[in-house]
């Protein structure tokens, strides 16, 4: 009986989705997705984002890092996560590949996300 119940809210809901649109309205087209994250060699943590699939590393791999949120504005990529220095995590966002500390190595640290407002 639960097996049923569980079928019918996904019906229900799919319903829902598929209908709630005219044909009037349209989707907006997606150009390019973008992806925040961390990839690692087995050795190193690297802090990268995808765009369409193709990764971008956004650090060496000396300290380990990892990216957690994206937002882009025009040409513009912006990525915040952490790297750690020494034991330390330090929060860090990068702007077009490039690394801005936001804390020093004094208390471990991080972001979750990032906006760009304008």
């Amino acid at each position: 009986m639960k097996k049923y119940i569980n079928i019918a809210i996904v019906v229900l809901m799919l319903t829902g989705i598929l209908f709630s649109c005219s044909k009037s309205e349209s989707l907006p087209s997606v150009k390019d997705i973008y992806l925040a994250g961390y990839e690692t060699d087995g050795s190193s943590v690297f802090a990268k984002y995808w765009k369409n699939r193709t990764p971008v590393t956004l650090t060496d791999g000396r300290n380990s890092a990892e990216a957690f949120s994206i937002a882009v504005y025009g040409k513009d990529v912006y990525v915040s996560g952490y790297e750690r220095a020494g034991k330390i995590n330090v929060a860090k966002y990068w702007k077009n590949n490039i690394a801005f500390s936001l804390t020093d190595a004094g208390n471990p640290a991080g972001t979750s996300s990032i906006c760009v407002g304008f």
